[in-house]
């Protein structure tokens, strides 16, 4: 984008999920997902990615035990996940195709740049400093920040709403969860789905969050 095509984005947000959204990373939990479960003689349903997309590290931890009837501590699937991702994301994920140049133009256009994600702090923060994007961001919330469910309700985005002091109607969401997504909306929020690698394109996304 060029900086000839600035347009005036101050007293408007811009909320970045990073999973998925601004990070190509999708691929290294189905991987994650298939070695943990193959350790414990289970095959991953196919509906587990959907039914786990907006929960934190520990409502997963939480769920699998309560489902699937691992053995071990919450405390101990979350680190064994942990270090199976650490490399990935502090050496290897790539960003979505033009996320660095997106976030760098709504900086530069005045809007408010935030990220809410469900990820560890660690994790996130590893890909963020590898891939220059940390200092961007006027607030970010981590999976170690958020309630139980917390995407799924609309509460939760009319909150950071008013914790960075933005209408909602003034706010703009880019996620690739269908229930956060819907949160989003329902609190009055505009929205912009990243679902696949085509519309993961952000070379394609708006200038003007007005």
């Amino acid at each position: 984008m060029s900086e000839n095509a600035l347009v005036d984005n101050s007293n408007y947000a811009s909320i970045f999920d990073f999973d998925g959204t601004l990070l190509d990373s999708l691929d290294v939990w189905d991987k994650i997902d298939e070695e943990s479960f193959a350790k414990r003689g289970i095959k991953v349903p196919a509906d587990f990615a959907d039914s786990t997309a907006t929960m934190t590290p520990r409502q997963v931890a939480d769920y699998v035990i309560k489902r699937f009837g691992f053995t071990d501590s919450p405390e101990d699937l979350m680190k064994e996940w942990q270090d199976m991702a650490f490399d990935a994301y502090a050496k290897h994920l790539p960003l979505r195709k033009g996320a660095k140049n997106y976030v760098d133009y709504l900086h530069k256009t005045g809007a408010k740049t935030v990220l809410i994600t469900t990820l560890s702090k660690s994790l996130c923060v590893a890909a963020l400093k590898r891939t220059d994007l940390y200092d961007y961001f006027d607030l970010m919330i981590f999976g170690e920040d958020l309630e139980s469910n917390a995407k799924n309700s609309y509460k939760t985005y009319v909150d950071l709403a008013k914790r960075i002091g933005v209408k909602p109607s003034n706010c703009t969401v880019f996620e690739d969860s269908d229930a956060a997504l819907k949160s989003a909306r329902l609190a009055g929020m505009k929205t912009c789905g990243v679902a696949d690698s085509i519309n993961g394109d952000f070379d394609f996304a708006p200038k003007s969050l007005k």
